[in-house]
């Protein structure tokens, strides 16, 4: 075992440029000598000096060095991390070995860590001095064949470094290389080196806080259920810049000083300033006047180290140095927030140069896997904002997952990777092509798919304004996630779990576009499935993967605010007859149904009921649930309930009028058959069908009448009927032609006013400045003989317009001034065709529903819409 002792002296001196002197007593050349007492051959070649053989047995006891070096250079992580302060705390796990690499000699360590600490020491003897040193970053030159390596900043610790100079066969670097001096440190602005904010991945954080308790998500690759939710790599605070791309700086060019002459001459009175229009190109730095200093443009790979310059004279601030193999470069800009908008510009454009090289040609797996990990905390620490910032570590991400993707391993390499990658997929926006290499992960290996880390890039796609008909991928991507979560032993609670983290746990989503979306990416898995489906329908196992979808309909139906989105998704039937065929399918539609029939908002139980009869009438959800001819396959007792539920939340509402009664006449058969079921809805229904005279035929009517006898409830539901019947014979007989009531007249005053006596030739009520509301319109279609209606200044609102439009087509002169009606219940009148005078002043008109009434109506002679938008 040989032993090695280094005398080495340092003397610390003040000067003018607060340099450090190092001086190294008995060797006029300035280098270290290794003095070995026990030198042994160890199976090193003959022929070798001293030296040399020196080396080779500190490369045989120490073994490969901690840098990993490529065919074109060495790692990006390795050049980009700065050694730190020698007086600093090194983390420990920089300093772990790998596993390939062999146990070190412990008294080589020990020598290597006592040279740390003497310079440990030195430096805070500087520091007490008050004069800061700053050990610089070991750089030495390994020629091989002709190709010289830089080595430059590669390692944390100074044992690393030497350990890094003896596997190179060159531990007889002089002193100056290796105690060279570093430049100034950083400014106040500059972030710290992207290679030291090495965090943990996102992957385990989303989990957590993606799947909650789930096991099967909520493991990480290594088989751990992760804890960490302050792990995120994050831009440092300060501001944010743009990826700078062209711009005026003054460049300044001087050679590395090596003595006192050069120093001098190197000094700021002996330099040359020129200023220079700048071009930030993918691979090196231009200048629009290519002369003097930049006659020729400067590489990207040629830049050993880039930093800020803060101690400086207070004329020449402001400035970058980019250090070169022969020399150094001072960029000067304005302004503090330009130099280091350039700054981050140049370290970027540098750093993604040197990813894309190392990640495409190397060939470990787990070394590219430990380069892609350094290049996401870098592109996430950059605060840079920019779109390319945002494409280019994407872009480098997607020709990862391209590479050999017929290989019979690819389902676990793109599983590491995308691992790996997960806190860039939770803050950037995926691609199409990178969308297909996820989706295609999903469904090779759907229960050992990264589920945490797809699941950032699955809430954007939905939560974003996508158009799936121009973006066929990015709905595919989805689908085969949701699949994929089904896949799991939990698959049910997963995909109850994904519903409810996509909409967010405050009473309304925040993102509109989600739940069109989620509803969209169902309908289109289902429909792929039974669209070609025209045999009669047979249960098997290949349907489980499409339930999970119609789960998600379910599902989402459980919040009120995407419950109007579903309805309004589902209101055309948007399924083929298979899947309606399909009974586990069925039973999920009619979970929805129940859940749109039960809600009192008419945006969400409308969409059950037929479309207008302006627009085209596709199937309504009451035809598809008709117990009398049932496109959905559920039981038919459980049709019958479904049927009268939606009936009755739709008569309840907006749907009791004799349009829509007109309008299910065909139906009269489910009617019959649901109020043979003792529903109170069809009961009812039946009943308005005979008052109002929807029924035609003396034979229809008996049957409506048979059926409400055939049940006890019935036989009451038409006693009441008779007795209102009786009412409207006594208001017939006679009465009053003229009536006004008084102020406080409420809608119970109507109704008891009507029930009390004969008001059959009633031609003029005043309403006016009353409390009525719409719900008297039930009593005022009673008066056959009304022609002039006031009701100035009334609650009465659209329902109610729309109810007397549609039994009252004698009216004439109708006032509905200063009442709460819009275009909504003006639309109706345009069914009164013997309307003569319209008083519609400050109401919520609007210039295009009064055109089309004026166009409906054309013997209305007197109208007034001061106060509106019409006017």
């Amino acid at each position: 075992m040989p032993s090695y002792s280094q005398e080495i002296n340092v003397d610390v001196n003040s000067n003018d440029d607060n340099a450090f002197k190092a001086k190294i007593n008995e060797n006029k050349n300035d280098q270290v000598k290794y003095m070995a007492t026990d030198v042994a051959n160890n199976g090193a070649p003959e022929g070798l000096n001293a030296d040399q053989r020196l080396a080779f047995a500190l490369r045989d006891f120490l073994g490969p060095a901690n840098m990993v070096l490529a065919d074109d250079g060495p790692s990006p992580s390795s050049i980009e991390q700065p050694m730190p302060f020698i007086d600093e705390t090194v983390d420990t796990e920089d300093l772990m070995q790998s596993e390939e690499e062999p146990t070190q000699n412990h008294e080589t360590d020990e020598v290597l860590n006592n040279a740390a600490c003497r310079l440990r020491r030195w430096r805070a003897a500087s520091r007490k001095l008050r004069r800061p040193r700053i050990i610089n970053n070991l750089s030495a030159e390994d020629e091989c064949n002709g190709v010289v390596k830089t080595f430059n900043g590669g390692h944390t610790d100074l044992a690393d470094r030497l350990r890094s100079l003896a596997a190179a066969s060159n531990m007889s670097a002089s002193a100056g290389e290796l105690l060279s001096l570093a430049p100034p440190p950083p400014a106040a602005t500059a972030p710290p080196s992207p290679g030291c904010l090495l965090t943990p991945s996102l992957a385990d954080q989303s989990c957590a806080e993606y799947f909650g308790s789930s096991p099967e998500c909520c493991a990480d690759s290594s088989g751990f259920k992760s804890n960490n939710t302050a792990g995120v790599p994050l831009p440092p605070p300060g501001p944010r810049y743009k990826l700078a791309t062209e711009g005026a700086l003054r460049v300044c060019c001087f050679q590395h000083t090596r003595t006192v002459v050069d120093k001098i001459l190197g000094a700021k009175f002996f330099r040359r300033w020129e200023t220079h229009i700048l071009s930030l190109l993918e691979d090196h730095v231009v200048s629009k006047t290519p002369s003097g200093l930049l006659e020729r443009p400067i590489s990207y790979s040629c830049m050993q180290e880039v930093y800020c310059i803060s101690r400086w004279d207070p004329a020449r601030k402001y400035c970058l140095r980019i250090v070169m193999p022969h020399g150094s470069l001072l960029l000067q800009a304005n302004d503090a927030y330009t130099r280091d908008q350039w700054y981050y510009s140049i370290v970027w454009r540098r750093n993604i140069i040197r990813y894309r090289n190392f990640l495409t040609k190397s060939v470990r797996k787990e070394v590219v896997l430990k380069e892609l990990k350094n290049m996401v905390d870098f592109a996430m620490t950059t605060p840079l904002q920019d779109e390319s910032v945002t494409r280019a570590p994407l872009q480098i991400l997607t020709d990862l997952l391209s590479e050999n993707k017929d290989g019979q391993d690819w389902e676990e390499w793109a599983e590491n990777v995308t691992s790996v990658a997960a806190p860039l997929l939770a803050e950037r926006c995926v691609n199409g092509e990178l969308c297909a290499l996820l989706a295609r992960l999903c469904q090779r290996r759907p229960r050992s798919a990264p589920l945490p880390a797809l699941a950032p890039p699955v809430r954007r796609v939905l939560t974003r304004n996508v158009d799936f008909g121009k973006a066929p991928t990015a709905r595919q991507f989805v689908r085969d996630y949701i699949s994929a979560l089904s896949a799991h032993n939990s698959g049910k609670n997963l995909v109850r779990r994904f519903v409810q983290v996509t909409h967010g746990s405050g009473a309304a989503c925040p993102h509109p576009r989600a739940a069109p979306n989620l509803a969209s990416v169902a309908l289109a898995a289902i429909d792929d499935r039974y669209r070609e489906d025209c045999s009669p329908h047979r249960c098997d196992d290949s349907e489980l993967e499409v339930l999970c979808f119609a789960d998600i309909l379910e599902h989402m139906c459980e919040y009120d605010d995407w419950l109007v989105v579903v309805g309004g998704v589902l209101q055309p039937v948007p399924f083929s007859a298979g899947a309606m065929k399909c009974p586990r399918v069925a039973a999920r539609l009619g979970a929805v149904l129940e859940r749109l029939a039960s809600d009192p908002r008419c945006a969400a139980h409308t969409c059950v009921a037929p479309a207008r009869a302006a627009r085209p009438s596709p199937p309504s959800w009451l035809r598809v649930t008709a117990p009398s001819d049932p496109a959905l396959s559920l039981p038919h007792k459980q049709l019958c309930q479904l049927w009268g539920d939606m009936l009755k939340t739709l008569l309840a509402c907006c749907c009791k009028r004799k349009s829509f009664l007109q309008s299910m006449s065909k139906h009269l058969p489910d009617f019959v058959i649901v109020a043979l079921t003792e529903h109170p809805a069809a009961l009812e229904a039946l009943c308005l069908m005979l008052e109002w005279e929807v029924a035609s035929g003396e034979q229809t009517q008996l049957e409506i009448i048979a059926a409400l006898q055939g049940t006890e409830l019935g036989q009451r539901y038409y006693k009441d009927l008779c007795e209102r019947q009786q009412t409207l014979q006594r208001l017939a007989q006679g009465g009053p032609r003229r009536l006004a009531l008084p102020v406080r007249a409420t809608d119970a005053d109507v109704a008891a006013l009507l029930d009390a006596g004969a008001l059959g030739n009633l031609e003029c009520l005043s309403l006016a400045f009353t409390s009525v509301t719409s719900a008297c319109a039930h009593h005022l279609i009673k008066l056959p003989s009304l022609r002039y209606l006031n009701l100035w200044a009334t609650k009465f609102g659209d329902s109610g317009v729309q109810l007397i439009a549609e039994h009252l087509p004698r009216l004439q002169v109708l006032n509905l001034c200063e009442t709460p009606v819009s275009d909504k219940g003006i639309e109706a009148l345009s069914g009164l065709s013997s309307l003569r005078r319209l008083n519609l002043n400050s109401t919520k008109l609007s210039a295009e529903a009064f055109e089309i009434l004026r166009q409906r109506l054309p013997q209305l002679q007197e109208y007034d819409i001061r106060y509106t938008e019409a006017w």
